[in-house]
């Protein structure tokens, strides 16, 4: 028996906390914070933490993140599992975090040291995405890139003879990142293991694998202790493309998934001496009912809206801005959908002034440090992607302010212009700095473009813009999660006995959840043989505190 306690991000847009619990392991799927005022912390059980046989990471964002600290504050003395390119974000989102709290006037509920005390282990040096691992005894894992930041993925566990898929947050609509399709990457994944152990194949890969894109490790390590020289000139994406690893394709949403399953114990210890001797491919038990759990991304809700039509209701309100005259404020995260849009503004607005603070660009260049994770789709004038952002950092479009001095100026010259500034919540002196400077102009606009948390200056300003200043404030999404449309064709796809519906609040998670049901999208999920169909079991709103055992 598996059970699922909700510590957060289910019936809300934060804090996203998920423990499994199995008779003898215990699994923690993030751990993050909702924003605004001190901040809103998972429900961590003092008793359970402690017990914790792995913390798995799906991305650096704060409400995914920025609590994995408290953790080992409260006894965790185990290790956290993610990509190399989330431990290299994390730390910018650490600091901010604390910063951002203290400046508000309260106090982190945990110190630098417990910062300092965090293991990582990173997946990439212990299996390529799409293949399976041992995460610890007995409980399976694979993983996947999820399209929404670099360095995100998606996670499959197998514990206890349950199957269990976690999106992270996932998009199928990034213009520069490439996201790898969970059913295309869950169909062919199978583990290639010697039938002398029941351990599954780990590539042991150079860590500047992923950074430059260079050579893996010369050794792939195998059960049985045999080994296999690869070729010093074959790349990490080579190395990938050998490996049961898929990226995004397009497949008829009536396929389903037929999950590969994990080695009998037993039958793997009644093999014979002479069958142990040579390494091969087994396939696994094939899934033909239902995944045990699907915990899905929906962030979006009831939004059925494309990221085109998204692309479009922000090209409309920019060029309104502009066409009065007006400044627009972008308050962007640091690294994410910041550097999408600036690429995509670049290209749509070739006569309009373009400025960009520090961070941003910053963010820009560890994107070209990590070619990995960018898509590998052409851009305008046939440009790949590299092309185009290093292109972006060396060219002159871009104007970055350095000193205070140049800020003013720079306003103070330019009319009609784009400024795009970190922090999305605009919580920081720079961001509320820079509102005040447009505040007084009517022709001027905040855009924000993503999620705003109740209590942050950005929240305060898109509930009532007219109590601060003149100037118009619009809310207009760029797609980094899941909406309407997504969630259904996921569980078209990844049909499971209890999806969950999270990161939004309750009661728009209760809508989606009512027109899923209300429509035909259950009516392609296959019900294992001779099971009656019951879509009210299958579909859960949740809340923070709530438990589902599967």
């Amino acid at each position: 028996m598996i059970k699922l306690n909700v510590w957060g991000g289910a019936g809300e847009h934060g804090r996203s906390s998920y423990l499994l619990s199995g008779s003898t392991q215990r699994l923690l799927l993030d751990c993050g914070v909702k924003k605004g005022g001190a901040g809103e912390y998972p429900l961590l059980d003092k008793q359970i933490v402690p017990k914790l046989d792995a913390v798995l990471l799906s991305h650096a964002h704060e409400d995914h993140s920025v609590a994995i600290p408290l953790l080992y504050n409260l006894g965790y003395q185990g290790e956290v599992w993610t990509t190399r390119e989330t431990r290299e974000q994390l730390d910018t989102y650490f600091k901010a975090w604390r910063n951002n709290t203290e400046r508000a006037g309260y106090a982190v509920p945990y110190a630098e040291s417990d910062v300092q005390s965090i293991r990582y282990r990173y997946l990439e040096q212990e299996a390529a995405r799409g293949t399976w691992f041992e995460l610890i005894p007995g409980v399976w894992a694979i993983w996947g890139r999820t399209g929404h930041l670099a360095g995100s993925v998606w996670f499959a566990i197998e514990m206890e003879e349950r199957r269990i898929f976690y999106s992270g947050d996932y998009t199928s609509e990034s213009m520069l990142l490439q996201e790898d399709d969970p059913l295309a990457t869950l169909r062919g994944a199978n583990r290639l293991y010697s039938t002398q152990r029941s351990k599954p194949m780990r590539s042991r890969v150079d860590q500047t694998a992923l950074r430059g894109n260079l050579a893996v490790g010369q050794e792939a390590e195998f059960a049985g202790d045999q080994a296999i020289n690869a070729s010093l000139s074959t790349s990490f994406r080579e190395a990938e493309q050998a490996a049961p690893a898929h990226d995004s394709i397009a497949m008829d949403d009536k396929q389903f998934l037929s999950w590969q399953s994990a080695p009998n114990a037993k039958t793997v210890e009644a093999t014979t001496s002479s069958e142990s001797r040579a390494l091969s491919i087994q396939p696994m038990k094939p899934l033909e009912e239902l995944l045990d759990l699907a915990i899905m991304d929906a962030a979006y809700g009831t939004d059925r809206d494309t990221q085109a039509d998204k692309l479009q209701q922000l090209d409309h309100a920019i060029r309104g801005t502009i066409a009065r005259g007006g400044k627009v404020l972008l308050p962007m995260p640091v690294v994410g959908r910041g550097q999408e849009i600036m690429l995509w503004a670049e290209q749509q607005y070739p006569d309009i002034p373009l400025f960009v603070e520090q961070g941003l660009m910053k963010g820009m260049k560890q994107l070209l440090h990590s070619p990995y994770w960018l898509r590998e789709s052409e851009v305008a004038n046939k440009r790949s992607l590299t092309e185009a952002i290093t292109e972006c950092l060396n060219g002159t479009r871009w104007q970055i302010p350095v000193t205070q001095e140049e800020r003013e100026q720079w306003l103070e010259q330019h009319g009609a212009s784009l400024w795009f500034i970190p922090d999305g919540m605009m919580q920081s002196a720079l961001a509320r700095w820079y509102y005040s400077q447009l505040a007084g102009d009517q022709n001027n606009m905040v855009l924000l473009t993503g999620h705003v948390s109740e209590g942050t200056y950005a929240g305060q300003l898109s509930r009532a813009p007219e109590e601060h200043g003149k100037c118009e404030v619009r809310k207009v999404r760029y797609k980094v999660h899941q909406g309407w449309m997504d969630a259904a064709r996921m569980i078209r796809r990844l049909p499971a006995r209890h999806t969950i519906l999270v990161h939004t609040n309750r009661e728009e998670t209760d809508k989606l959840r009512d027109h899923l049901l209300s429509d035909n999208t259950l009516s392609e999920a296959r019900l294992s043989e001779g099971e009656e169909a019951a879509p009210n079991k299958m579909i859960h709103s949740l809340s923070p505190g709530d438990e589902l055992v599967l």
